[in-house]
């Protein structure tokens, strides 16, 4: 993956002031969790893929700006990080390893991530 991560590129805290994010899917067998912004037209999609997901606490919505922040577990694996989301209405978090952020211009709708592929799923019928 060439996006920018954490570990890795990212720069805490991340602040998407005004915006709108949503839950737009999560893939149990491959701890995947995608927040994405509602499209606007004229402005940035962007989309944040968590990966080895272990805990979500989050509202299906997120309105009015979004604020993502990091912390260290102080127990258990020293790996573990929490990442901190919140605004002024309502915080929560997601227990994860990693974080991935991707955003794009697009001039209408699309119902596919910009992680589509990263999301697939085990499970064939």
């Amino acid at each position: 993956m060439s996006h920018d991560r954490f570990p890795g590129r990212l720069s805490f805290p991340l602040r998407f002031p005004n915006r709108r994010f949503r839950i737009w899917s999560y893939v149990p067998s491959h701890s995947g969790l995608v927040l994405r912004t509602e499209f606007e037209p004229d402005t940035p999609h962007i989309e944040l893929l968590f990966r080895g997901v272990r805990q979500i606490n989050l509202p299906v919505t997120m309105t009015d700006g979004l604020v993502v922040d990091i912390e260290r577990t102080n127990g258990g694996d020293p790996d573990d990080v929490i990442f901190r989301l919140g605004n002024d209405h309502f915080s929560g978090h997601v227990l994860a390893d990693y974080l991935f952020l991707d955003q794009e211009e697009r001039s209408r709708y699309s119902s596919f991530s910009l992680f589509h592929g990263y999301l697939r799923s085990d499970f064939e019928r």
